[in-house]
């Protein structure tokens, strides 16, 4: 959801956040929101002095500012079938890059694979599924790729 506020954004995730550290240090992975940089920052700074420290291998984050950093980015496909249209999404996290988006979802995002329209059981070999409309939307950080 969109704010009216200016924020810093920390997003973490990768092995420093295994059981075995994680149970040693009490991070939590995933998005963090910061009023000042300096912040933002110093919290990171600490993340990576308990990835030296307790050899927490590996701490994987992204940044990003603005007013945008709580919004997610969605790519989108509509599929039609016996004159059916079925729409299904794949959301990413806030900032996600437009390209890296793009590359998911002409690269890795498959109808019968990962992506079910029709559901886990139809036999999306078998059939003919039209992919009518795919498209991204969100906020992208500028510069991010």
């Amino acid at each position: 959801m969109p704010v009216d506020k200016y924020e810093y954004m920390l997003n973490t995730w990768g092995g420093f956040y295994n059981k075995e550290y994680q149970d040693i240090h009490g991070e939590s992975r995933g998005l963090h929101y910061f009023d000042t940089e300096n912040d933002r920052d110093n919290y990171l700074d600490k993340l990576k002095l308990i990835e030296v420290n307790y050899n927490a291998k590996h701490l994987m984050f992204t940044v990003a500012e603005g007013f945008h950093t709580r919004t997610n980015v969605v790519a989108h496909r509509v599929c039609r079938h016996d004159g059916k249209f079925y729409h299904t999404k794949h959301e990413f996290w806030p900032c996600y890059s437009y390209n890296s988006a793009l590359y998911h979802m002409e690269y890795k995002w498959y109808l019968g694979f990962n992506d079910y329209p029709l559901g886990e059981d139809f036999d999306y070999d078998k059939n003919q599924i039209e992919i009518i409309q795919e498209w991204i939307s969100g906020a992208f950080s500028l510069g991010s790729d």
